[in-house]
Formats: structure tokens, sequence, C-alpha cells
């Protein structure tokens, strides 16, 4: 066996040398490949590489000044035909570079960061956040393409536009102009006629007037005097008492503001009374009865607009004959049952009821809806007094929803800020540095300034939605987890190797950090990207956006934040100045500063044995001794929440269009009226809701292609024209005649008697040329007239549609629409027919999607029989809200399942193992499916924010995992009990540290009024949480299972020079292949262990245990094998002196540290701090040392600092001699070795022991069969242990000198066999 004791850079290569020696099984010999520029293939044994190679104690070593000059890319060891072959992950000149040249890094980035900065700002606009639920509609879909292009052809359709109704546009609308003038005065005429000559109202009720929803408090019935009279009350304090009132009102000819449309007015109008307070309750009785008389015909839809007024006007239409005149004679029993009562009131379902219930009564305020009102809202409405004794204001419409939403989203962005600062404040807390703290924040803004920069330059997106700034609080919670555990191993390799220079440590601790930041943010980031094929263009956006900062802060991470730390160590950390304690004792606040310096000190050790018990041994304990409970415990949820989020009750589909989409939280007034209260009222619902017919429109002449932006939802993209279309051959006339009678005899075509259809207009023209008697007078009649038959020839057909088309706008005030488009020059240029349906609109997803497709396929089969120039007919409907239902009920799952399997595809390139990707991915699908279970059981609706939530899910479920997999991959031990416990020890106090932080950050923002902040607290404390409960207690339960076991489940490829050999007969042939049973390899190992034991040979005294567990765990438990316990000493750091140093030793030390040389590290002075064995029968007395006089107010390190893990001693396990190959190359347990053996004496175990007590089941010398049956006292009374002289243990090897081994007289037997 070989140890290597040198300075950097080699210490790290000939430590993983002497590694790779033990696991390839030489015993003298260790064959090292040196790369040196003079002979790049050197290799040789040390002895001859290094002339003053010296050995004592069985350790090799050699001055610094002859390793220098060598840089090692990789070394061999070899015995006969084994060959184990290392290579460094990290390569030594980067590490190097970054310790040496830390500023220069922090300021190349920085260059870049402002370059990258300036370029996005000044390239293009600037983001627009003015309408911030922009973006959130569906658009390369089939339904989302035809929605898009039928906007672009009712937005070019008018004057001077593309396309006009009329072939005689400029004419037309004159006459149009002229036309609606007259319109509107006979307009004004019949309101003054119908409404009374009072004017007591300014007209009927418009959807265009503010309203409000009031409610009785007592939960009974608003028809009552007191309930009446407090609504008009109500309306006068909150609403015409505020200063802007007359200022916004709508006015009378006196000039005063009208009053507004309410139960009370209405009232008060009927029977002559000057204000809603002054109506009785007898008027309240006698329109309780005239309004039952009225409302069956209500209900029935014969008492209409059209029968209100002046007996000649209702003789027009013929239904309302069947009206009593009485309900007639006033428009307020229409406008009372139609705007003012709920829907249930006097229904065909209530009316028999002798007290009829009014749940609910809207008032129309006599002001415009917009943002006028705003400071009526925020002074009066805004407040929660909205009530008296009898009513209250439970909704209101005020226009204001889109412009209180973008108020609320500046005022609250207080909550996302004090979010991000808890994060912060959290990593400054746990680093104790407000340096590293800022340089960490500087890393989030650099990594999201120059994402938009490739967003916007590189990606060329020109659309930046308001969601991507969700991307800071998210990219900060993967950084605060990736800084604990960047200062976690960082602390670790200081603690482990003091002496090592800032080179080495970088690379011992870059070592292990850019395994886990590779496999994590590849992981994230393709997580991220894959909800790239979402038809939501804010959640692609989103997803480009969110990936790429991920990718970037990769980057960051590698380069920014090691050099801060550099940085840190080496300029910050060492102007911390130690003055004398009398200094502090001068004045009073310097006694104070001295006292809280204290009270801090004692509540940091508090917290750190809290950890340390918490993180070290509960944990660990608990994870792997109830590995059934947690394995079945989680498996349950992860079953529970895919049935619930998958099957039942799933989560809701939208059931309110992007317009009405709720931004508040459902309590508040607007979204109440939205969601609530527009369904309860009939106007609401025959216009807007499930009361509407729905409607088709089949469109020629226009190919349904979008060729806008798609990333851009202001970019609508133009028209493109179908080059085939033409309606004038004769097969075109024919067909489109007889098309009308197919639509007639369909089933679900409605013949709506109020709104014409202009599916049959073809019957119409040919009925106008029928009723034309030709006339050689008049040219118009010689050609259009009744002496052509149908079908008519292209000339004729053109010229006397557009003649008709003429003859009809002369005769009709409005424009008439036959559903013909013609372009500017007078062509015909597409074709528009339209019709009523028996379906209405509904908000529920499958009647929605039943009549998508029975029109759709109804259509297409039509659509094959047309002629050639109609083929490419295309039809659209109001299909708004089923677009957006459509695509979140198909792609959320389908963005979550690719999501995962690209996670998994990832973590295989980055971990080569299979069984650990496999783990993995089923801890972020457990917390995945968990989480959008808890969201259905909160009841959320799967919106567009809801969608872009758990799309983003996955990416957010990666970090705690990848975290435990790596440290399970990198850790040294074969075992996989001993791996789990290590990777906890390791990574789950800042795996533990971050889920906290994020779950303060979430808490903080609950209090939000904006719902898509409050929302996302809500997501990120339960994602966090999830995960980490999967991360530490699923993944590792499952790893205690069926974890990989040496090379278990790793792709081992025939070329790959770093992969760990455990054993000698391992099969790299190119496959994964797992271990047998696990008992009978106990078994094997015992029996190794004891032809080790028997072959004399002095094995290594040292060995670093598994970190999961004591001496107990790893030796007696676990394994069942014969161990050897060690006790050792504690002392506070190396400025201890050392207590009872033996003088030969002592002198033999001294003689060491001079053939070192000065520039060689200081051999540790006192001994390291130990854990204890389990087996021990009392504690030894732990060194003092003398307090130092000076103070100290300034430090960096983790508030929890458990990673300093000791090495304890133990000789079990000799079968496996000490297999540390993997420590070289892929375990930060190299650390402790580089540490350990760089501070070795002779008579000491290494240069942080002190005393040792060895406890064996099983001599280690040739004695006699009798001798070795007898009792451990004799065996130790043969070699010494009962006297008060060293120990002498002799090597087996001639030409190697004895072991001395120092006995402490207080030592107890220990164990006994």
């Amino acid at each position: 066996m070989g140890l290597c004791v040198v300075s950097k850079p080699w210490s790290a290569a000939l430590a993983g040398a002497f590694a790779a020696g033990s696991a390839c099984g030489s015993e003298a010999a260790v064959r090292v490949r040196l790369t040196d520029p003079a002979d790049p293939e050197t290799t040789c044994p040390l002895h001859q590489c290094f002339p003053s190679l010296f050995t004592f104690a069985g350790v090799y070593a050699f001055p610094s000044s002859e390793a220098g000059p060598h840089t090692a890319s990789e070394f061999r060891a070899q015995k006969g035909s084994n060959s184990c072959v290392f290579s460094p992950p990290v390569d030594s000149s980067y590490s190097q570079m970054i310790a040496e040249w830390p500023i220069a890094v922090l300021v190349l980035c920085s260059v870049m960061v402002v370059v990258c900065t300036l370029a996005g700002l000044l390239v293009g606009n600037l983001p627009d956040f003015s309408d911030p639920l922009m973006g959130f509609e569906p658009r390369d879909t089939d339904i989302g393409r035809k929605l898009i292009v039928w906007r672009n052809v009712e937005s070019h359709t008018g004057y001077k536009k593309t396309f006009s109704l009329s072939p005689y546009a400029e004419k037309k609308s004159r006459g149009q102009k002229a036309a609606q003038g007259g319109q509107e005065a006979r307009t004004r005429r019949m309101v003054e006629q119908v409404y009374g000559v009072d004017g007591f109202f300014c007209g009927p009720p418009e959807k265009g007037y503010s309203q409000l929803v009031f409610m009785s408090t007592t939960a009974g019935s608003l028809w009552n005097l007191q309930a009446i009279q407090s609504m008009c009350q109500i309306e006068q304090d909150k609403i015409r008492s505020h200063v802007h009132f007359r200022d916004l009102c709508q006015r009378t000819e006196a000039n005063e503001c009208c009053p507004s449309w309410s139960l009370g007015n209405y009232i008060a109008v009927l029977y002559n009374r000057s204000s809603c307070l002054e109506i009785t309750q007898g008027d309240i009785s006698h329109t309780l009865a005239l309004l039952r008389a009225c409302a069956p015909d209500y209900h029935k839809g014969i008492l209409t607009p059209s029968c209100i007024g002046p007996e000649t006007m209702r003789q027009k239409h013929p239904q309302c004959a069947k009206v009593p005149e009485k309900c007639t004679r006033f428009s307020a029993i229409y406008q009372l049952l139609h705007f003012l009562v709920d829907r249930d009131f006097l229904s065909p379902q209530t009316i028999e009821y002798q007290v009829p219930s009014l749940k609910y009564s809207l008032l129309f305020l006599p002001t415009r809806k917009g943002a006028s009102m705003m400071g009526i809202y925020l002074d009066n409405l805004e407040s929660w007094d909205l009530f008296d004794n009898y009513t209250s204001i439970t909704g209101m419409d005020l226009g204001l929803k889109q412009k209180l939403f973008q108020h609320y989203l500046l005022l609250d962005t207080k909550y996302p800020v004090l979010a991000i600062l808890a994060i912060f404040l959290s990593i400054s807390f746990y680093l104790r540095s407000v340096f590293i703290t800022l340089m960490v924040l500087l890393t989030v803004v650099s990594s999201l300034m120059i994402s938009y920069f490739l967003y916007k330059v590189a990606f060329r997106f020109t659309y930046f939605p308001f969601v991507n700034l969700t991307a800071v609080i998210i990219l900060s919670s993967i950084c605060a987890n990736h800084t604990f555990v960047f200062f976690d191993l960082w602390n670790l390799s200081k603690s482990q190797n003091p002496s090592a220079g800032l080179s080495q440590r970088v690379s011992q601790t870059m070592h292990h950090f850019a395994y886990l930041m590779l496999a994590s943010c590849f992981t994230t980031g393709a997580a991220f990207y894959a909800s790239y094929i979402s038809n939501i263009i804010a959640i692609r956006c989103f997803a480009v956006y969110m990936g790429t900062s991920v990718l970037v802060n990769l980057i960051f991470m590698m380069t920014w934040l090691p050099s801060s730390a550099v940085l840190y160590e080496r300029y910050i950390a060492t102007t911390c100045a130690y003055k004398p304690e009398d200094y502090w004792k001068n004045t009073g606040h310097k006694r104070a500063a001295l006292s809280l310096h204290y009270v801090l000190r004692g509540l940091q050790k508090t917290l750190c044995e809290t950890s340390k018990l918490l993180f070290e041994k509960l944990l660990p304990c608990g994870v792997i001794k109830f590995r059934y409970i947690w394995i079945c415990w989680f498996a349950a949820l992860a079953i529970g929440g895919a049935y619930i989020s998958c099957s039942n009750p799933k989560l809701k589909l939208p059931t309110l269009e992007s317009s009405s989409v709720q931004v508040f939280r459902l309590s508040h007034p607007f979204e109440r009226y939205d969601s609530e209260y527009c369904h309860q009222f009939m106007f609401e619902r025959l216009e807007h809701g499930e009361g509407q017919r729905m409607p088709v429109t089949i469109i020629w002449g226009i190919l349904p292609v979008d060729n806008g932006d798609h990333f851009n939802p202001k970019s609508n993209g133009t028209l493109v024209a179908d080059a085939t279309f033409t309606i004038q051959s004769p097969d075109a006339q024919k067909w489109l005649f007889e098309f009308c009678q197919k639509v007639k005899n369909q089933t679900f075509y409605y013949l709506d008697t109020e709104q014409k259809s202009t599916v049959c207009f073809m019957e119409e023209f040919v009925r106008w040329m029928d009723s034309r008697q030709c006339s050689q007078r008049d040219n118009s009649f010689s050609l259009c007239c009744n002496q052509f038959s149908f079908p008519y020839g292209s000339e004729v057909f053109l010229h006397c549609i557009k003649m008709m088309l003429l003859e009809q706008g002369r005769e009709g005030a409005e424009t008439y629409d036959l559903g013909l488009r013609f372009d500017g020059e007078g062509n015909l240029a597409a074709l528009v027919l339209q019709f009523q349906t028996v379906y209405h609109y509904s908000f529920n997803y499958s009647k929605a999607k039943h009549f998508y497709e029975e029109i759709n396929l109804w259509v297409t089969e039509e659509m094959k029989t047309a002629p050639v120039g109609l083929q490419n007919g295309w039809f659209t409907s109001k299909l708004e809200l089923y677009n957006l239902q459509h695509s979140l009920s198909t792609e959320t799952m389908v963005v979550m399942g690719l999501s995962i399997a690209i996670s998994f595809v990832v973590l295989l390139l980055t971990t080569w193992n299979v069984l650990l990707s496999v783990f993995s991915v089923t801890a972020i699908a457990g917390t995945v499916l968990v989480t959008v279970g808890l969201l259905v059981l909160l009841e959320w609706q799967l919106n567009a924010v809801e969608s872009l939530f758990i799309s983003a899910a996955v990416g957010l479920s990666v970090d705690f995992t990848v975290n435990y997999c790596i440290s399970y991959h990198l850790c040294p031990h074969s075992d996989r009990l001993s791996r789990v416990a290590f990777s906890l020890k390791q990574m789950s106090c800042a795996t533990a540290m971050a889920a906290s932080a994020l779950f303060s950050a979430g808490v903080i923002m609950l209090p939000a009024t904006v719902l898509a902040y409050r929302k996302l607290g809500i997501f990120i404390m339960m994602i966090k949480c999830i995960s980490c409960g999967f991360a530490s207690f699923f993944f590792q339960s499952l790893c205690c299972f069926f974890g990989p076991e040496k090379n278990c489940g790793q792709i081992l490829w025939p070329c790959a020079h770093t992969m760990k050999d455990y054993s000698d007969d391992s099969e790299p042939n190119g496959t994964y292949a797992c271990g047998g049973n696990e008992k009978q390899n106990r078994l094997r190992k015992v029996q190794e262990s004891n032809t080790a034991n028997e072959q004399y040979e002095l094995q290594p005294l040292s060995r670093k245990l598994s970190d999961s567990f004591d001496n107990s765990t790893s030796t007696s438990k676990l394994s069942n094998r014969p161990s050897v316990l060690s006790e050792d000493m504690q002392a506070e750091d190396n400025r201890c002196p050392r207590i009872g140093t033996h003088p030969p030793l002592e002198r033999e030390r001294q003689n060491l540290q001079e053939n070192f040389g000065g520039d060689q590290a200081i051999l540790c002075q006192c001994p390291a701090l130990q854990t204890s064995s389990p087996y021990k029968h009392r504690q030894l007395n732990k060194s003092q040392c003398s307090t130092d006089t000076a103070q100290c107010l300034c430090s960096l390190g983790s508030s929890f600092d458990m990673l300093n893990i000791s090495s304890e001693t133990s000789i079990s396990d000799f079968e496996q001699g000490l297999k540390l190959a993997e420590s070289a190359s892929s375990c930060p347990d190299v650390l402790e070795l580089s540490d350990s053996y760089s501070q070795t004496e002779r008579g000491y175990l290494n240069g942080k022991r002190d005393t040792l007590r060895l406890d064996l089941r099983e001599t280690v010398f040739d004695i006699s069969p009798a001798a070795s049956q007898q009792n451990s006292s004799s065996w130790k009374n043969r070699f010494g242990l009962g006297s008060e002289g060293p120990v002498v243990l002799p090597n087996s090897q001639p030409d190697m000198p004895d072991v001395w081994i120092k006995r402490s007289s207080a030592q107890s037997s220990g164990y006994n066999s």
C-alpha cells in the first residue's frame, strides 16, 4: 500500500493514485502516469520517479520541490493484469484560473452582462404590460386559426377597408349615414313616447351602464319595503354623495342627473311616487301581482320589446296579440323581468309560490362603465362596509376589471419583492455573509438579463408576456438551492483540509458541484422547454424564457459563484480583525457588542448541534428504519394524486372567456359578478350566456391560414385569398341553391324570425330576378329580369347581384348584408353565409364538443360535394371558450408527461445509471401528481395561469431529487444503505433550508389581492414541500431497497476511464448489470475478510466509514461483519497544542517537518473532532484548548455546519481493501484523503488522531490455533495494552517499519468478544 503526502497540485492526484492502488490490489508499488512537457508518457513507480522518496510507517512521501513542475491529468494503478485508470473530472487549469484570477472572471462576466443588457433593452420595443392577460389563448390550433382569420375578416370589412358589403361602397356609405341619422331621430321620438312625457328615466337600461348587485343581508327575500328602500339609501350614500358623481352621470333636459334604474324607482314611476323612498307596501303588492300576471308570457318568449308601444307597432308582430295589454302598456314590466330581478323570480318553477323569493336585484347607475368610475370605486366601493341591516352590495360591474387589475398588479408587486427578499435573507442567514448573498442576487439578475437578450435578439421573440416575470422567483429558488449545496461542499473541503490552497479547494468543491449543476440545470431546463409544445402563446413564451434562464444560470453558477467564494476568502475574510479581549471591554457599546456576539455564537452552536442531531442521526435512521412505511405512504399519495387529477374529480375546465377570466380572489365583487351574478339575470344570459343560440358562419374565398407571428398575440397576420373561389359558374349557383335546402333539412337548423339568415341568399336572388318584368326603356330591367332562367350566366349573375344589393340598400335603413364581400374595385372577393342552430351557448365542455364535432363533420362532408370553386369553404362559431377548454384538456397532461420523459432522458445522460434515473423520475412524477391533486381539492380551475403552473411543476420538482441522486451516485461506499445515509447527511441540510426559504416566500405572497400572486405563492409552497418530502423519503427509501450497489444499473462503456471499479469481478461489458443476492454477497465478503486477515498483511488502519452512520450502524447493524472500533479525542482547531505527545514520536514528527521544507503544509498539531463509537464503555476525556483572547465578529460558514464529517476509524470490510478509487474520480471523500494523508507522522494513524484504541475480534498475527482461542484480555496483554508503553504492530513486510500506536492508560478494554 502507498500513501502520498504532497503539496498542491499533486496532493489530490497522488491521493487518488493511492486509492487506485488499493482498488487494484497493489501491495507496494503504485504506478503513476505523469503529464510532463519533456516526457508526457513517463510511467514509473513513485520511488523511481522521485529519488528522494522515502517511507515511514508504510507511508510514501516526497518533498514538494520535486512535485512542483508536474501536472497530473491521469494516474494509473496496476497490479499484474489488473489496471485502473482515473481522470480528474474538473480540469485543474480551470480551478487554477478561478483561484488565481477571480476578479478577472467576475469582470469578464460583468462586461458580458452589461453588453447583453444594453443590447436587449435598446433593440426593439420594451415589454408592454398594459394588458397582462394578453396571450392566454390557443393560437396554433385548427379552431384558433379559423377564429383569427374570421376576426381579420370582420375587422377588414367596412368603409374604405379591404372588404365591403356593397360594390358601391362610397355611395352606399353616404346613404347609410343619412339613414342612420333618420333612425336615431325616430328612436328618440319612440323613447319619449314609450317612457312617458315626464322623462323620469333617461332611456332604457343598457349594458354599457355601471351595475350593482344587491343581496339580502339576512339571506331572505328582497321583495319587501325595507329592502327596496335600503337599496335606494345605499345608492344615495355610496354613489350619489361622491363629489365626482355629477361630472360623470347622464343628465336630463333639466341638467339634472338621471335617476338610476332600480327596483324602487320603477315602482315609484308605476304609482307616481316622487322617489323610491316614498313608495308604500301597497305599491309593492300591486307590482308583484302585475309581474305575476306577465311573467309567463315573458318566459315563453312572447313578451318582447317589439310588443311594447302603440297599438300600430304591436300589430306588426302577431305573437304580441296574445300578451295582455297591461303587460305591454308600460315598458317597466318587461324591463323589471329582463334587467332587474333574477331569473328564478317568478320563473315557471316558482310562479305558484305565494310569496316568491327575490335573491338578487340589479341596479343600473346613470354612469358609463370605464376608467371614469375608478375614483368612486376606490373612495366608496373598495371598502367592506357596503351593507346595512337589510341589504348589501355583493357584486358590481363598473367596467374597471382590467384597469383595476393593472392597478393592483403594480400595488401588489411588494409581495413578490418581499418573497424574493425572504429567499435571499435565508441565504444570508445560512451563509452569514452579506457579500455572498449580494453576489448570488447578481447571479440571478445577470441570468435573467442575458436570457432576455437571447429571447429577444437571438430567438427573435417580439412579445414578452407578463407571466415571464415569475421567472425571477423561480430562478431565485433554484439559485438558493444550488448556493446552499455549493457552500456546504466548500466548507466541507475547507474543514477537511485547512492547509489546502484555494486552487485545490475550488477543484475539490467543483468536482461534486459541477456534476450536480450539469444534471440539475440540464434536467430543469429541459423540463421547462418541454412546455413549448403548448398551443397557448404565453406558456410557449414562458417555456423558452425560463428554460434559457436556467441554462444561462448554469454558466454563472460555474464561474461567478466560485469566483465570488475565492474573492471572499482571499480579500474579505482575511480582513476580519482579531482584537484582544480587553479591547472589547473598554466602552459600553463594545461590551454590548461582545455580549451580543456571545449570544449569537451560543445560538449558532445550538443550531449546529440541533442540525447535526437532525440531519446526521435522526433523518438517516428514520428514513432507513421506516423505509417500508415511507414507500407505502408516498406511493399511496402519488396514486391518490393521479386518481384525483386524472379521473375524479379532475381539474375543472374554465367556464369564462379570456375577457372575463378570474384575476382577483373569488370573493371580490367584480369576480362574483362575472362568475355568479351575470348568469342570474336574463339579459346577460340571452346576450352573453347560455341562453343565446350558437351561430354557424361558413366562409368561402378566404383560406384559414394564420400567417402572423404565432408568438405575438398582437400579430394577426394578413388575409390569404382563395384563388379558386368563384360562385358565378352555373354549377356553383346550383350547389348554393341546393345548399340552402340542405341546411334547412338539418336537425340543428333553427329559424330565427328576428335575425335574418344569409344562408339562402341564392333563393332570395332568384325570387328577386323572377319578380322583375323586362322593360326596354329601363336598362336595369332589360338585363336583370325574368327573361333569364336559373342558373344564370356569369356576367348576368355578377351584374344583377350588384343591382339587387343597390336596390335593397336604397329601400332599407340599415346596411343590407347578403353575405357577399366585395373588394375595393367592386369585385366579388368572398362569401359569408350565417344561420342559427338549435344549440345554445354552453360553458360545458362536453356540450360544446358535441356541437363542434357535429357541425364540423357535416360541413366537411358537404364541402366534398361542392364544385371546384367552393370546395375550400370552412366554418367557425362562438368557439373561443371551447378552443381554450380543448387545448387545456388535451395538452396539459401531455406537456407534463413529456417533461417527465425528457427529465428521465437527461438524467440518464448525466448519470449513466438506469436505476437512479428511474427512481428520480418516479419521485418527480409523484411530486407533480400530488401537487396537481391538491390543486384539484382546492377547486382550482384549469385556466391558462394554472396550466402555466402545472407545466412548470416538473421543472420545479427536479432540484431536490437531483441533489440526492448525484450525492448517492458519487458516494464512495458500495452498499446501498451506506450510500443512502451518506447522501442524506451531505444534502439534507441544504435541501431542507431551500424548501424552508421557498415556503416562507410562498406564505408572504398569500395576502395579495391579485389572484395570480396568491396562486403562485400557494403553488410554490406546495411544490417545494412535496418535492422535499418525496426526495428525502420516497427516493431514498427506493434506494434503500433497490438502489444500485457498486456498478449496478451503470451503463459501462469499454473506453470509459472514469467508471468506478468496486470489485475485481465486475463486468465492464458495455451494459449494466446488478450484483447477486445481498446475503450471499455479505457472506462472501466475510469469507474474503477472513482470508485477507490470514495473510498477516498489515491492512490500512484508517478507513473512512460510511458518512451515514456511526460504527454501530456501518459495521454491526448493516454488514454483520467483524468490526474494529475506535474512539478519538476531540480538539477545537489547529491552534490547540498537542497534549501528551510521546517524545520519540514528537521527534520523528519534527524531523519529518524539516524534510518537507518551509513551503510544505504544517502538520496538524491537535486531533480533529471525532464521533465516538456507540460501543464504547465510557467516553474519553476531551482535550482542552486554551481559549484565544482574540475575538472576531465576522465569519463565513453555514449556520448548520453539519457537513464537517469526522473520519472514523475502522478496519472492517478487509476484503475490500481500501476501495476509495471512486473518491479520486467521482466522490468528495478525496478531500478527506488528501487532508488526512498530508499530515501523517510516525506512531499515528494520521495527523488528526492522537490516540487510537483497537478492539479486535480476530487476531492479525500468525499465532497458534490455541492462542487464537484465547480471550481478548490475553490478546491485549500479549501486545502490551495493559502496560504503559506503546503498542508495536510489526509490519509483515521486512522492508517496512513497524507501526507504533500510543495507548491511553485511562482506556477501558472496550468491546469484549
